[in-house]
């Protein structure tokens, strides 16, 4: 047998075998033994079939039984041999099996490239210094006022633009589609997230009222199940509450555990010089990270981009439904989705690749402690142990992800700490 590996580019390669016509028999001669102890053949007895007898009637699946060991034979020697570190399992790309002739077969697998990342080192980059505006600070002492307001029940007043309703909806379509039903729907009168239907027809309404009225959707409607539909409702108003928000004076800044409302806005601004440098700091790593990226030449592994662009378009996915969009829908056109999206997941790729090589090139690793610390930052937010977190990382096999990730980020802190940082 003879194989040779095939530099297609830096990530894909070929395994190109050529076996004799005899190796094949023989391995095809073994699996005859085999199945001659079981065979049930009419006329013989267990174990006493003929080979040639074994042969006419099993020969097809023989054949393809003894190709499919040799291609997993060589391919595990391949494996071995050449040290190969392959990104999936390979595919058939070409083969020859007709009797009495070599067997031929190629096939097609991925590798990360081996680079040699240069000029990563003393790149320059600007990092803006944070500016906080008054208005910057006065909006944030408003959210400070809005995290604290308070919802107070209107028992016997008519609801007005800004209150809060809480109600039970039923709805009726003009098509005699099937009726719809909700419990405990919150509607806020005015909101521009609030149907404008809604807000009209509701407002003056009491608590424990009821009011029917229809609402013309257009064709155009984000929810497809009412677009240019005809929808009858009739709604149940449970209560109504209007939202307070606290005098912003020493007794509110006491209230949330400041000692007065000067050491609050003192807080607020801190708060948000921390934010913005955070925000400055990501935003000049990201662009010392595409200055790198743009100066090398990176194949990136169609395994790896399939992977990452069928994971961006299930957060996508995701997220539309939870926005109550069907993603069952026809009209939802996935292949143009997939299109507009394969540049981000390969520059996502060509991202990891060049930090993994950072990483090999500067002996970047990640320590069973440094996983710990990262578990229990984690474990912070969950009602689960680091142990718990862990086994359940070995469990679903991404413990090794989880490590990747982490040695890459650190590369990534190497590249920044080693930076031309110019501050403006």
């Amino acid at each position: 047998m003879t194989a040779e590996i095939v530099e297609v580019n830096s990530c894909k390669k070929d395994l190109a075998v050529e076996l004799p016509a005899t190796e094949l028999e023989q391995e095809i001669d073994k699996i005859a033994r085999e199945y001659s102890r079981n065979a049930k053949v009419p006329g013989f007895r267990p174990g006493k079939v003929p080979l040639s007898v074994i042969r006419q009637r099993y020969g097809k699946d023989m054949r393809q039984e003894a190709t499919q060991k040799i291609i997993e034979r060589s391919w595990k020697q391949a494996i071995e041999e050449h040290q190969l570190r392959p990104l999936a399992q390979p595919t058939l790309k070409e083969m020859e099996n007709k009797p009495d002739s070599p067997l031929k077969f190629t096939l097609s697998f991925e590798v990360l490239p081996d680079l040699e990342i240069k000029d990563y080192k003393e790149v320059p980059v600007t990092q803006k210094t944070p500016e906080i505006t008054d208005e910057k600070a006065a909006r944030a002492l408003e959210s400070v006022r809005e995290q604290h307001a308070q919802f107070i029940p209107v028992d016997e007043g008519e609801a007005v633009d800004g209150h809060i309703l809480t109600v039970t909806v039923d709805g009726e379509f003009e098509d005699k589609a099937k009726p719809t039903h909700e419990e405990e729907v919150t509607l806020v009168l005015g909101h521009p997230q609030t149907n404008e239907g809604f807000t009209k027809n509701l407002l003056g309404v009491r608590s424990g009222e009821t009011r029917t009225f229809d609402i013309q959707y257009p064709e155009d409607y984000y929810r497809k199940e009412f677009a240019g539909k005809k929808v009858h409702y009739t709604v149940l108003v449970k209560d109504i509450k209007e939202k307070q928000l606290p005098e912003l004076n020493d007794d509110f800044a006491k209230d949330i555990g400041h000692e007065s409302l000067e050491a609050l806005k003192k807080k607020v601004h801190e708060d948000l010089v921390t934010q913005a440098t955070q925000s400055a700091e990501k935003d000049a790593r990201e662009a010392l990270l595409k200055s790198i990226i743009d100066r090398q030449t990176i194949d990136v592994p169609d395994c790896m981009v399939q992977d990452e662009l069928e994971s961006q378009v299930n957060r996508m996915a995701t997220r539309l439904a939870m926005q109550g969009v069907n993603i069952q829908d026809a009209s939802i056109d996935w292949k143009k989705i997939f299109d507009e999206e394969r540049p981000h997941a390969e520059q996502s790729v060509r991202r990891s690749i060049l930090l993994d090589a950072i990483a090999r090139q500067e002996n970047i690793e990640i320590s069973d402690e440094e996983i710990d610390s990262e578990l229990r930052k984690i474990a912070e937010g969950t009602n689960k142990s680091i142990e718990a977190l862990k086994a359940q990382l070995e469990k679903e096999n991404r413990i090794e992800g989880f490590k990747q990730h982490m040695r890459e980020n650190k590369a990534f802190d190497f590249i920044y700490r080693n930076a031309k940082i110019t501050v403006e």
